[in-house]
């Protein structure tokens, strides 16, 4: 019975002694991760996914690297109808690619696997020639439906928010994050991601 209480009291000790250790960062290390969650704040919520790649300069700073895509997000196009004079808006929705690059902000908290971090990132938000079908209400009438020809485009775009981290090792981990996007261009709408994936802490 003794031996199995000091084999129990080893056994945690060593558990509570790994979970310790965890909260020290390794700088100079590299980080690779990917996950999936789903954008908001424009028109509806939809599925959306990516990877990045981070270097740790130390425990605080973290450059990275990220590609999201996006499978829809939705945008709006006004004009006026040649030789009317009605307006109409036209409503749709394109798969946008994301790269851009920033940096998480590491707050660590003593003697605990959960790190929260903050991210700031600029980049661009990239589009191809996508036909799609965009629905508008002309004066006096019900609402339509016409296909579109869209150009692809390329704008930039900035991005903040936080997140946080779990460290189940030293070198992987879980991590959730929430961020807003703030693009240019004729596309300006704010809209926002929630994402939730794996890292794995490279030597």
């Amino acid at each position: 019975m003794r031996a199995r209480l000091l084999a129990s009291s080893m056994f945690l000790g060593s558990f509570a002694a790994a979970f310790g250790q965890v909260s020290v960062m390794m700088p100079n290390s590299f980080e690779i991760g990917g996950f999936l969650g789903a954008s908001y704040g424009v028109d509806k919520t939809r599925i959306m996914g990516g990877g990045n790649v981070t270097y740790a300069i130390n425990k605080y700073i973290l450059p990275y690297a990220e590609y999201s895509y996006f499978p829809g997000i939705g945008r709006e196009q006004s004009g006026v109808f040649p030789g009317t004079g009605s307006p109409f808006t036209y409503k749709y929705s394109i798969p946008l690619s994301d790269f851009h690059g920033g940096v998480h902000i590491r707050i660590p908290i003593k003697e605990s696997p959960v790190v929260p971090y903050l991210v700031f990132g600029a980049g661009a938000l990239k589009s191809f020639d996508h036909t799609v079908t965009a629905r508008y209400v002309p004066a006096g009438g019900p609402e339509q439906s016409v296909p579109l020809t869209v150009p692809g485009r390329t704008d930039f775009a900035i991005n903040f928010g936080g997140g946080l981290r779990y460290y189940v090792t030293q070198r992987f981990g879980f991590r959730v994050e929430a961020k807003a996007y703030r693009p240019t261009g004729t596309f300006d709408n704010v809209f926002g991601k929630v994402e939730g994936g794996i890292f794995i802490q490279l030597r």
